[in-house]
């Protein structure tokens, strides 16, 4: 049998952990970039891939001209991930007070 792979990859986890606005602020503290083109970027989409695009965006850092907030926010725009996604935003839990979570 070939290489070709015949099924697409299996969508995402329900049980992902995404990046919330306090993660997008970490992230582009770690950058050194304003928090807004970073949150915008990677709001909602999976850690572990937000991980991977600082990591990767970190060892560009030293590049000449290279601005890791244009490029992750120009990287988001093309494949409509972040802000630009078709997702609905996440309801985030909250505590009430009482047993359960909202």
């Amino acid at each position: 049998m070939d290489e070709a792979r015949i099924t697409r990859p299996s969508p995402p986890s329900t049980r992902t952990i995404v990046a919330d606005e306090a993660f997008c602020k970490q992230a582009a503290a770690l950058l050194l970039c304003n928090e807004e083109p970073i949150c915008d970027a990677f709001i909602g989409e999976p850690a572990q891939e937000v991980l991977e695009m600082v990591r990767w965006a970190l060892s560009h850092e030293d590049d000449e001209g290279f601005d890791a907030a244009e490029v992750l926010t120009a990287w988001a725009k093309k494949r409509g991930r972040g802000a630009w996604s078709d997702r609905p935003p996440r309801r985030a839990r909250t505590w009430t007070g009482a047993k359960d979570w909202l």
